[in-house]
């Protein structure tokens, strides 16, 4: 099957978004587009991928602040158990302990520097409408 023009796809990703809003659930929107469910979750999955792309740009500065804080955090934590377990007076049980957390620390801190902050918005997949009444002045 030969791939949609580019302008049909959006023209169906944004439908399927509007009926979401709507409130309609993932079977009531396969039923009314009369479309195969593979490809309703392909669309809803490409819809989730924009909302994730727009996120990421929105808040860039927001994830490069919590990369830093992140990696300060885990630096702090590894040079405070270097700390207890340079110490003579510190308990072999305090050491052990440390040792441990230095070693959790430093894979963190390997991970970070691979990956980057991993994060994944969690986006709704439907809206729920808020019950209550409306106020007059």
């Amino acid at each position: 099957m030969a791939n949609k023009p580019r302008e049909q796809l959006q023209r169906e990703l944004n439908l399927i978004r509007s009926l979401q809003d709507s409130g309609l659930n993932d079977q009531q929107i396969i039923d009314k587009l009369r479309i195969e469910k593979r490809t309703f979750m392909r669309h809803k999955a490409r819809i989730k991928k924009e909302f994730t792309k727009i996120w990421e740009k929105e808040n860039k500065d927001a994830a490069k602040y919590r990369f830093a804080k992140h990696q300060k955090t885990l630096e702090d934590c590894y040079n405070i158990n270097l700390q207890i377990v340079s110490n003579d007076k510190a308990s072999f049980r305090d050491k052990q302990e440390s040792s441990k957390i230095m070693v959790v620390c430093s894979a963190q801190l390997a991970r970070l520097a691979r990956d980057g902050p991993i994060f994944e918005p969690a986006l709704p997949n439907k809206v729920i409408e808020i019950e209550g009444r409306e106020s007059t002045i």
